[in-house]
């Protein structure tokens, strides 16, 4: 069935300009926990209410309705409703000088602090943020780089390991024989914090080692090419602050996004971390309600996307915009390369109408750029309840321009695998997340999620264990053990959309001892492996008791077109330890999501270039994995109860026949 999108305004501290849609999960903040904004591609449609996974298993933004329940546009709450936000707070100090404007701006971590850190706004471009890589470093990386001017115009940036960087200001080339060396920081991640490529508060896994394979290949990043200026002075250089986030955030998604009067620091996959004033500001009052976008601010955010998807984008294949113009020739002329539309968007993005920029952001991840992690749509929040008529005029603004937009093929695709699953999914299953057949036992996983406020009652307080995703995989591991009749365990993640790696390890390495992942990364074209401690025996201490730990059973993973992401990874993780996979070839999904900036405030999700997803052999997961017991699809013909027209749906009983498919992993098993 061809569905309209029918969008809906966020609620809570967020007027967004921003609509549920039909998307499957930005796959990485699939369990996010506590999310404050939507944006229009950050949800996908769900089961009915009754159906709908428990808030631990899964995300906020998958429990929305169905397109069809979605409320009407009178249903939608006005500005008037959401609460009253405070000012965002006036720089500390400001400093003129014959070549910039210096602003001493607060730090928000959390909370509002009294930590400061400089600003700076050059003539060139009067209201874009620039900010020193140095402090950058020291407020995110450990610290400890040291800049040293040549006196050619070049600048040496050295990090506290040794490893190097070129800033040339002349050329506006940043320039690294070893990217990865010089970016990573795993110190944080080695302590059990989110960092690098630990990406959540799991307290279950720490980082141990990252292991690079090869010799990487020399990086150079031409922002002048894109008209980013790099400056500098005896011993920083100065970046824009959006280029710094977007170059060195890791999957944890720490980063620092600049709103003009104060810098927020973000970490572990948070939104902002706000305290509701971020958005209250004289400037996007103004473009919200209708004024213009500063032309600096619009030039340089066009160049950041030129930035982030020519350097920082990780390539997964699968979009409309030519990779090959994208890698040499950059993001203007691959939107050229599309014809009229592109052409549209090109002038669309480049705009000084925030509204229609606002859409062509929507538009590009929806459309040439769409690969399931994409997520280039604004999620904004209100900036004055009490001021409601011009925010009134945005949201119908965007009503107007959703009324005849339709979801894409691939949405389509994993929306139907999932709400098809859902609805013949048996309810003990849904009720209990553990199934059992003859020999054969069934584990349900909705999601990666991490509940680390769980786990740490858990392990400190005596507590449950804690119902995210390594919280079921050991009760049900644990209840097939103590079985004693089982033999084989099927872990259904047909409707898994992914969230956290962490997950995702934990789970593989409670099953089989298995202690690494896989990567590539596409900028130095190295394959890698990130090892991992793991709590295994759940008492708290990461030490050698873990390794007693065993579940001696044969494995098999579930998978359907919604499972995307790290629901896309687990079945190839079992694959390579000797399981098996079942049902229908998994969605794809083959980069870790990685938070950029635009120079106007704005983040966005891009399929990242720092950590593409590979099994043992270094392949690609882009395809998904085909499976070795194909479950049968059959297709119904119905007819539109509106248009009278008649439209085919597939048919997923097979996945509801959970006796069937024991039986099938059973026998193969048994052949095998």
């Amino acid at each position: 069935m061809n569905k309209k999108l029918i969008p809906a305004a966020a609620v809570a501290v967020i007027l967004c300009a921003l609509l549920a849609v039909s998307k499957i999960q930005t796959a990485d903040h699939a369990a996010q926990e506590g999310e404050q904004t939507v944006s229009a591609q950050e949800v996908s449609q769900a089961p009915e209410a009754s159906e709908a996974p428990e808030a631990s298993e899964v995300p906020e933004a998958s429990e929305v309705p169905e397109a069809s329940e979605v409320p009407e546009a009178s249903e939608v709450p006005e500005a008037s409703e959401v609460p009253e936000t405070s000012e965002a707070p006036d720089p500390v100090s400001v400093t003129e000088t014959e070549e910039y404007t210096s602003k001493k701006l607060k730090i928000f971590k959390e909370t509002l602090t009294d930590d400061t850190a400089e600003v700076r706004y050059y003539k060139e471009s009067p209201n874009v943020p620039y900010m020193g890589i140095r402090q950058y470093f020291d407020l995110m990386l450990g610290g400890g780089l040291q800049v040293q001017d040549n006196g050619d115009g070049t600048y040496v940036m050295t990090n506290a390991a040794g490893a190097q960087a070129l800033a040339d200001t002349e050329k506006g080339i940043i320039s690294a024989e070893d990217l990865p060396a010089f970016e990573n920081y795993y110190e944080v991640a080695k302590e059990g914090r989110p960092g690098s490529f630990k990406d959540s508060e799991a307290p279950y896994l720490r980082l141990r080692e990252v292991v690079y394979e090869g010799e990487p290949e020399p990086v150079q990043f031409d922002l002048g090419k894109l008209g980013i200026a790099i400056h500098a002075d005896e011993n920083e250089v100065w970046l824009p602050v959006s280029v710094l986030t977007s170059w060195l955030s890791d999957i944890a998604q720490n980063r620092i996004v600049c709103n003009g009067n104060c810098l927020y620091i973000c970490r572990s996959k948070t939104p902002y971390e706000l305290d509701n004033s971020y958005y209250n500001t004289e400037y996007y009052d103004k473009i919200l309600s209708g004024g213009e976008r500063d032309e600096d601010m619009a030039a340089y955010s066009y160049a950041d996307l030129g930035f982030i998807f020519r350097y920082m984008y990780g390539y997964p294949g699968r979009t409309d915009l030519d990779p090959e113009i994208l890698r040499k020739e950059g993001f203007d002329s691959a939107l050229a390369a599309l014809g009229e539309s592109g052409q549209e968007l090109r002038e669309e993005l480049s705009s000084k109408n925030f509204r229609d920029f606002w859409f062509a952001m929507y538009k590009l991840s929806d459309g040439p750029l769409e690969d399931g992690h994409n997520n280039t749509s604004l999620s904004i929040g209100v900036v004055d309840a009490s001021d409601n008529e011009k925010y009134n005029e945005l949201r119908e603004y965007i009503w107007s321009k959703f009324d005849d937009y339709e979801i894409t093929d691939f949405v389509k695709r994993s929306s139907a695998a999932s709400n098809g699953i859902y609805t013949v999914r048996p309810q003990e299953l849904s009720d209990e997340k553990y199934y059992k057949c003859g020999d054969t036992a069934v584990i349900l996983l909705n999601s990666f999620s991490v509940d680390a406020s769980g786990w740490n009652n858990y392990y400190t307080n005596g507590g449950e264990l804690p119902g995210d995703t390594m919280g079921i995989a050991a009760e049900g591991l644990m209840k097939a053990a103590q079985d004693g009749g089982i033999r084989n365990v099927v872990f259904d993640l047909s409707t898994n959309p992914g969230g956290y790696s962490d997950a995702a390890m934990g789970v593989i390495s409670l099953m089989t001892g298995r202690d690494y992942l896989c990567g590539y990364n596409e900028l130095s074209e190295q394959s890698f492996r990130i090892y991992f401690d793991v709590d295994r025996n759940l008492d708290g201490e990461i030490n050698e008791a873990d390794d007693e730990v065993s579940y001696d059973f044969n494995y098999a993973v579930m998978t359907s077109n919604a499972s995307f992401s790290c629901g896309n990874m687990f079945p190839f993780l079992v694959r390579d330890e000797g399981g098996i996979v079942v049902g229908d070839r998994s969605g794809g999904g083959s980069c870790s999501i990685q938070k950029t900036v635009l120079s106007e405030g704005f983040d966005i999700n891009i399929s990242g270039y720092k950590f593409k997803l590979t099994d043992n052999s270094g392949s690609d997961l882009e395809e998904g994995i085909a499976p070795d017991i194909q479950l049968e699809i059959k297709v119904n013909k119905e007819i539109n109860e509106y248009t009278g027209e008649e439209y085919e749906t597939p048919d997923y009983s097979s996945f509801g026949d959970l006796d069937g498919i024991c039986e099938a992993v059973s026998s193969w098993f048994t052949g095998n």
